[in-house]
């Protein structure tokens, strides 16, 4: 496979053995310099039971051998569409995915996450159950035992906010009328296409439909990582505001003093028994990470000038 290029044709192959009688399933996979995570993923769609479906990675920009994990996933027979981007937003790589989906359903799942074998499966009964509806959202499940402090993972056990990309599935005339994904938000354009296509009917629940999320790594934002963060607050504000109420309130930025009490204060008061039975537990790897959140919230800090002139300039323009 030659080297990825803005523009290029997609790589694609669809299975011999498909069954045209159940809808086709594009699964959209955006990721970015994750090839080993990729490749877990690829190989758990593989063992998909589902007989018509494909799977569209869009690389947003990867540097790394990511492009050599789906050629070699194609070559084993996976469904794959390989599409390349220079590097943008989440909601701008699942909008191209989206553009040359095939699929009448799109599912949506994350590179750093492993899929059940009935997956698909069980969306396609779920919408069998529920005819009308515009969504199946699945359930999520993490690995408990390798949780931390300094993890990130997702656990969804109910029907219902946040509307999260990891494990859920729409119809592909639903997002495509919608405008697909919002590429300004840095996070939760998930969450706000969830709250969009809500208005519009049903979302049902499949319980049986699981995603793996393990837990990962935290990545430790700097000042350029906040700066992007709070622009995407500012736009979710200007223009998303009829949905704060339902927006998880451990994310939402609604007021100029949310972004110490919030990203500071609130982590600190909800979590911080946790991070002291961890510092019991195992306090060198504790100690080890103090720089790191230290360094974190100087970081966050640093950028409140600028959002505060940001978030008054934007008030001004835009009054309560």
């Amino acid at each position: 496979m030659s080297n990825p290029v803005s523009g290029s044709a997609p790589l694609a192959i669809i299975s011999a053995v498909a069954d045209h009688n159940a809808p086709l399933i594009s699964v959209i996979v955006p990721t970015r310099n994750r090839a080993v995570l990729l490749a877990r993923l690829l190989d758990s769609l593989a063992a998909l039971r589902y007989s018509n479906w494909e799977v569209l990675v869009v690389d947003d920009g990867s540097t790394d051998y990511t492009p050599s994990v789906a050629h070699k996933a194609h070559a084993q027979g996976v469904p794959v569409v390989y599409l390349y981007q220079p590097w943008s937003k989440m909601g701008a790589a699942r909008n191209r995915g989206l553009e040359l989906a095939q699929g009448e359903i799109v599912a949506f799942t994350d590179d750093d996450c492993t899929v059940d074998p009935g997956w698909l499966d069980a969306v396609s009964r779920a919408w069998a159950s529920a005819p009308d509806a515009l969504g199946v959202q699945g359930r999520t499940v993490t690995i408990k035992a390798a949780m931390t402090p300094f993890t990130r993972q997702v656990e969804q056990l109910e029907a219902g906010q946040p509307y999260r990309t990891c494990n859920i599935a729409y119809r592909a005339d639903v997002l495509r009328d919608l405008g697909g994904f919002d590429s300004e938000l840095i996070r939760g354009e998930d969450v706000v296409m969830g709250m969009r296509v809500r208005e519009r009917g049903e979302i049902a629940f499949a319980p049986d439909a699981v995603v793996v999320h393990p837990p990962r790594p935290k990545h430790w934002a700097n000042r350029d990582d906040w700066r992007l963060l709070i622009e995407s607050e500012l736009h979710f504000r200007r223009t998303y505001r009829r949905y704060s109420p339902a927006r998880s309130q451990a994310l939402s930025v609604q007021r100029v003093d949310h972004v110490v009490s919030r990203w500071v204060l609130l982590p600190i008061r909800r979590y911080w028994r946790w991070h002291f039975a961890y510092l019991r537990r195992n306090p060198r790897d504790y100690v080890r990470h103090v720089p790191l959140m230290v360094r974190e919230k100087l970081a966050l800090l640093s950028v409140l000038p600028f959002f505060v002139r940001r978030w008054r300039a934007m008030s001004r323009e835009t009054p309560e």
